[in-house]
């Protein structure tokens, strides 16, 4: 499977993620300014506890857009094998005998999907794993957590 396909999966599964915090978000701010919430005096804090609900879930989903628009917009770079990992890289890795991929992306982290069998995992920049891999090559043992790199692509 190509890196453009395997982004357009994650991509497609951040988009089925945001039609439902959209209506969440949207759920939340009818409930902060409905009449539920008016305060029935001046211990009463439902309002606000819901204008902080409303506030926050409208942050995810204008977190999660900006991810959906960087992942559109991304255009990996194709690696050779000895080539060392970068923003971009698919990278085979060997973690206590288990295969799992990681793509080096610039949005999405912590998504998995399925790649040819095996997991992959998306790591953004703010990762420390994709840190540690940066600059790591086919053949590397990496410490924290234990992996072995397998291959670039």
């Amino acid at each position: 499977m190509s890196k453009s396909t395997l982004i357009r999966r994650i991509r497609s599964m951040l988009e089925d993620q945001l039609a439902v915090m959209q209506v969440a978000a949207e759920e939340a701010r009818e409930n902060a300014t409905g009449d539920e919430t008016r305060s029935e005096g001046k211990y009463d804090t439902r309002a606000i506890e819901a204008s902080y609900l409303a506030s926050a879930q409208a942050e995810q989903v204008a977190s999660l857009s900006q991810s959906i628009d960087m992942l559109s917009r991304f255009d990996p770079p194709a690696f050779a094998g000895e080539d060392p990992i970068a923003p971009g890289a698919l990278v085979e890795a060997d973690c206590d005998g288990e295969i799992t991929y990681y793509l080096l992306a610039p949005a999405g982290g912590g998504s998995t999907v399925d790649h040819e069998g095996f997991d992959c995992t998306v790591l953004a920049p703010e990762s420390p794993l994709y840190q540690h891999l940066l600059g790591s090559h086919r053949g590397d043992l990496l410490e924290d957590p234990s992996l072995m790199v397998l291959g670039v692509s």
